[in-house]
């Protein structure tokens, strides 16, 4: 952490007096605490969401792609996830299920102060890669010997019907357009979860919490003797 920035006034007073035993309680050195406006504050957030404190931080500490396919045998991949509430929903997800995150670097959300929060401080606890191509990566994951499976609507298969257990890598689509060509032609099998109501499709974030916890519970159901 290089620097704590506290909003000036009352609140930010109470503030500063509790973070020293916060730092103790970290075990980290105490980083420089600068007093700034509410709107300052603000404005550099980009949002008046703050409670009146922020920290300056490094840039998030992606892994490489080789790291999480060498240490996970569950993955989701993301095609195109722009909306940061999603993907902060999905890495805390994917986080509680033991799984690795992969997003591509460009024309997709990035891990930032938003996703942080929607994830519920579970980015901190992650594996989350940033890849340039996420077609190659998905080629270098069933090299690896992951299965990959693409959740659509309107798929053949439903999601309860294949097997999990071996190394998996769901991929889920754009909240608006779904999986690229490229990238749905490289997916093992297309899965969809079933509707019974009038909206044609889940939530992104739904969808992959429901595909995660499915591999999870057949996962938990093989080591039951």
């Amino acid at each position: 952490m290089r620097a704590v920035l506290l909003v000036s006034g009352g609140a930010g007073e109470e503030l500063e007096r509790v973070l020293p035993g916060w730092w103790t309680g970290t075990g980290g050195g105490a980083p420089p605490v600068h007093r700034v406006s509410g709107a300052e504050l603000s404005e550099r957030l980009g949002t008046g969401d703050h409670q009146g404190i922020a920290a300056e931080v490094d840039p998030y500490p992606y892994l490489s792609a080789e790291e999480i396919l060498q240490s996970h045998t569950l993955l989701v991949a993301l095609d195109g996830i722009q909306d940061p509430q999603n993907l902060g929903a999905i890495v805390r997800t994917a986080e509680g299920a033991g799984a690795g995150v992969l997003i591509p670097r460009h024309r997709a959300a990035g891990v930032t102060a938003a996703v942080v929060k929607a994830s519920a401080g579970a980015t901190e606890h992650a594996a989350v890669a940033q890849v340039r191509n996420l077609s190659d990566l998905l080629t270098a994951a069933k090299e690896a010997g992951f299965w990959v499976y693409g959740a659509a609507t309107g798929a053949g298969s439903l999601y309860t019907a294949q097997d999990y257990r071996c190394p998996t890598c769901f991929v889920m689509g754009s909240e608006g357009e779904g999986l690229g060509k490229r990238v749905a032609s490289l997916c093992d099998v297309m899965v969809s979860l079933p509707l019974a109501g009038r909206v044609g499709s889940l939530n992104v974030s739904v969808s992959a919490g429901i595909l995660l916890y499915e591999a999870v519970r057949q996962r938990a159901s093989r080591a039951e003797p």
